[in-house]
């Protein structure tokens, strides 16, 4: 059964991690791959109100997406761990 639904659709509703039970806040963008296929899903960053920092947007890949409901999309995001994310530091900086 394959499933439709428009960005418009899509950006009304909440993505929660199931992981943690936290509310992630609505869809903002959509990522294609270069065929047309959907790669993942944008969110945006968890922000401070009182301090007004904000951190970078969360993408959520297409695999990690576990249910699209009527209300809801339930997602699978785990926390990396912190030797993952110096690796990519490190990794940032190379030509590609």
């Amino acid at each position: 059964m394959e499933i439709q639904l428009s960005f418009q659709e899509l950006r009304c509703k909440d993505v929660v991690n199931i992981v943690d039970g936290k509310k992630l806040g609505k869809i903002i963008d959509v990522v294609f791959d270069i065929r047309g296929r959907v790669e993942g899903l944008v969110t945006p960053g968890f922000r401070r109100a009182f301090f007004f920092k904000a951190c970078d947007d969360i993408f959520v890949p297409w695999c990690d997406i576990k249910k699209i409901g009527d209300d809801v999309i339930l997602v699978e995001l785990r926390p990396r761990r912190p030797s993952e994310e110096k690796r990519e530091e490190r990794e940032d900086w190379r030509p590609k």
